[in-house]
């Protein structure tokens, strides 16, 4: 992420991005996903007194935006994160696991896509056109104890996701 205070130009900064990103992930979990739990601010502590310091990420889904700023909002999960979201967006029973992996990974860009959505409606539609990308997924291989400074944890039912934000001033583009 950029810097924590106000961008040029009267653009928001990093504490605002992530306040957005916060409420964003508190309003769509709580209507789509379910039971979910926020993990303590110090991620590095969390990890380890929660014992989750084992957890890796093996998928993440993406939605970029575009406009007077640029970036993407991330959310990584663990097999039984994507499980727990899939399950709450399709308002299956905690133990259905019978879903196929691309009924999976449409329930991560799902989610990704409404979660990011919030932030657009709220910080970056009063900025200008800013557009959405398609969500997309990729695999991934991390792990949780690499937890980055910002970095939104949160206990689903089974598994354990993160959300995060990037961002960037769009470049002028030449006349």
């Amino acid at each position: 992420m950029a810097d924590a205070g106000a961008g040029s130009r009267g653009l928001p900064g990093d504490d605002v991005l992530h306040e957005a990103l916060e409420h964003a992930v508190a309003e769509v979990f709580s209507t789509m996903v379910g039971k979910f739990e926020t993990l303590a601010v110090d991620v590095a502590a969390a990890l380890p007194a929660r014992g989750l310091a084992h957890v890796h990420f093996d998928r993440e889904a993406v939605v970029e935006f575009r406009g007077v700023l640029e970036g993407h909002v991330t959310i990584r999960c663990n097999a039984d994160g994507a499980l727990d979201i899939a399950r709450g967006l399709l308002m299956l029973d905690a133990g259905d696991s019978s879903l196929s992996i691309e009924e999976i990974n449409d329930a991560l860009k799902e989610c990704a896509n409404m979660v990011t959505g919030h932030v657009k409606t709220r910080v970056l539609d009063p900025l200008g056109g800013c557009q959405l990308s398609v969500p997309f997924v990729n695999s991934v291989a991390t792990s949780a104890a690499a937890a980055r400074d910002r970095m939104l944890l949160y206990k689903l039912q089974q598994g354990v996701i993160s959300v995060e934000i990037w961002r960037r001033e769009a470049t002028a583009t030449a006349a």
